[in-house]
């Protein structure tokens, strides 16, 4: 029932699956992380700007984008799932 779900018949197309929502998982893990440890937007990092002759501070770190941080690793945990089902699928066919 998990291959018919999957779409994918062969192996092969079960690794490549796997492979895809792997990356997209560490994707959006890296940059949750990211975004909930500094609290600034994933845009407009942490940097000093120069316009014309002033500096211009970056905005100081918010809740909101610490939370956002959250959700993004939230995404990113979903995304795990569907690898694991299909690597475990690749082995189950490969084996079986």
């Amino acid at each position: 029932m998990a291959v018919t779900l999957a779409g994918a018949d062969s192996p092969s197309e079960h690794l490549k699956l796997a492979a895809f929502t792997a990356m997209a998982a560490v994707v959006f893990i890296w940059l949750g992380r990211r975004q909930r440890r500094t609290g600034r937007s994933l845009v407009a990092p942490n940097e000093t700007m120069r316009a014309g002759n002033r500096l211009i501070e970056p905005p100081p770190p918010s809740r909101g984008h610490r939370t956002a941080g959250c959700v993004w690793m939230g995404v990113g945990g979903i995304f795990v799932l569907p690898a694991v089902f299909n690597l475990v699928a690749a082995v189950h066919e490969l084996i079986g």
